[in-house]
């Protein structure tokens, strides 16, 4: 079968044209129902609304995460007995490979496996500011840390954070306000 070609598909520019407008107009429909009110009015949009919650039910909110979600970021203790963040966020950031290192990935399951080593009455609240709150604070328990490739090693604490609202941004120098926190001694 020397000298035979391989068989192409001849496609019109019409096609492609046609097949990118419907999926086009598909992806309107669907962006349309689950954004909030707008001037942006569809035809048959109230009819459409509940064919497009039925075919695309998660909306925009499977892609991302509320920013108003309280976190848990480690922090460790140094020599001089002063606390330093030890999160590996953001996981754009250049030294993160701008997001093709996975480590800073994995350190949010290697913070709910030492979550799930302590117990309720080891959390203790933080009345105000961080530096006051570890201060003083105490490891609760000795805790040997499961993760394959661990982050978090030594006096730890864990502190649950909640975001400064956005009508409050001017008002404080915080991103993040402290609400309670944990502390471990973490072997690796």
């Amino acid at each position: 079968m020397q000298g035979t070609s391989p068989r192409r598909v001849q496609v019109s520019g019409r096609s492609v044209l046609a097949v990118v407008a419907v999926w086009g107009v598909a992806v309107l429909y669907v962006a349309q129902v689950h954004v909030p009110k707008n001037v942006l009015s569809l035809p048959g949009q109230k009819q459409a609304r509940s064919t497009v919650a039925n075919v695309a039910p998660q909306g925009w909110a499977f892609f991302t995460k509320s920013p108003r979600d309280v976190e848990v970021l480690p922090y460790g203790r140094t020599a001089d007995g002063t606390w330093t963040s030890l999160a590996l966020t953001p996981h754009s950031s250049p030294h993160n490979a701008f997001g093709l290192d996975r480590a800073s990935r994995s350190q949010g399951i290697e913070i709910s496996l030492l979550l799930n080593l302590a117990e309720k009455k080891d959390w203790k609240e933080c009345e105000e500011g961080l530096a006051d709150c570890l201060a003083g604070a105490r490891a609760a328990r000795k805790v040997e840390n499961p993760s394959p490739e661990p982050t978090v090693c030594g006096r730890v604490a864990l502190v649950q954070e909640k975001p400064v609202p956005w009508a409050w941004r001017d008002l404080v120098d915080e991103r993040t306000t402290p609400e309670r926190f944990l502390t471990l001694d973490v072997t690796c």
